[in-house]
């Protein structure tokens, strides 16, 4: 009979109990796999945390630290890997559930059988309506939900990790604390020589429902702005580019009513940068290769669209429907 594979499920808690504890249970009730639930709890509400404390006292494969403030997404992504040393890490958003038992033995399997993935996008679903969660859908146009495919990213409510490529390149970039951490890590996985792909047959059910909207105002333009052009930055990208990603910023920042944010952003974006460029040994993992770079342009589609269609882009509106992940509640 052979030994069930090791894996980490890493849950980030914030207030919310009810759905915390559900993703929790969802994770411990999963079959065929040898899991340790680790939770880091980000300074949920003393009787929030009272609930979870002793949910996991009830589990003997669950394990909880407890900040005292808010690291982030990023930073606490790090922190509960860290908590863990299973080969395999899986993320799950504290208000998502597995769609079945098998779901993360499912996802183990597909890392194990392919050395050359670094990491997996699971399916994501509405937990309501039992369709695909278009708010959480992060590929290019074309690909479809129901279709195996190569990307160059994964969507952070679901998704498995190689630990040794995580580790191999540092981890997510804590300065990013949400918004964009996932692509920043994925580049970087790239570098390795590997691989991501969106597996639809690892699905979870996340709870979002159409009356969430996403207020932009509150800080999501704010750190969608300053953390991109921090990117750029790390990767790299020509200065000349840079600026104009700022202008078209800027715009997109008018013709939303959310132009002091984007002011405010392209500041932070420089502070974090000259934070980034006192930091030794850092910039080596960041420098992609010509091949990433390739891979990248085969996978991005957006990348070739013409010089008008990325205007017209950045003149469009914000989306203001949206779900309350983890990412918009910090």
């Amino acid at each position: 009979m052979s030994v069930p594979s090791a894996v980490d499920v890493i849950i980030l808690s914030w207030n919310r109990v009810d759905d915390t504890i559900a993703a929790v249970n969802s994770a411990a009730s999963q079959k065929d796999v040898d899991a340790r639930i680790l939770i880091v709890d980000q300074g949920s509400e003393p009787e929030c945390l009272a609930q979870l404390e002793a949910l996991v006292s009830s589990l003997p494969n669950a394990q909880l630290q407890k900040l005292s403030a808010n690291s982030g997404v990023a930073g606490g992504r790090n922190i509960a890997t860290a908590m863990g040393d299973a080969p395999f890490v899986v993320a799950l958003d504290s208000d998502a559930i597995f769609a079945d038992e098998g779901m993360l033995a499912r996802a183990v399997a597909r890392l194990s059988r392919d050395e050359n993935l670094c990491a997996i996008g699971f399916r994501i679903q509405n937990y309501f309506t039992g369709e695909d969660d278009a708010t959480s859908w992060d590929y290019p146009a074309g690909c479809s939900p129901s279709e195996r495919f190569t990307t160059t990213r994964f969507v952070g409510a679901g998704h498995a990790i190689r630990r040794s490529s995580f580790e191999a390149v540092g981890g997510y970039d804590a300065r990013l604390f949400f918004c964009g951490e996932e692509l920043d890590l994925c580049y970087r996985m790239l570098n390795l020589g590997l691989r991501i792909q969106y597996d639809p047959e690892v699905v979870i059910r996340h709870k979002v429902s159409p009356e969430h909207r996403v207020f932009w105002e509150r800080g999501r333009f704010f750190y969608t702005v300053r953390n991109a052009l921090y990117s750029m930055y790390k990767f790299e990208i020509p200065r000349s580019r840079r600026v104009l990603a700022g202008i078209a910023f800027l715009v997109k920042g008018i013709r939303n009513g959310v132009f002091l944010h984007a002011l405010r952003a392209i500041a932070a974006s420089r502070g974090l940068s000259r934070e980034f460029r006192n930091c030794a040994g850092e910039a080596a993992a960041y420098r992609l290769k010509p091949a990433t770079w390739s891979y990248i342009f085969q996978h991005e589609r957006s990348r070739n669209d013409s010089l008008m269609t990325k205007i017209l882009r950045q003149l469009s509106l914000l989306p203001r429907q949206g779900n309350l992940s983890e990412r918009q509640r910090t």
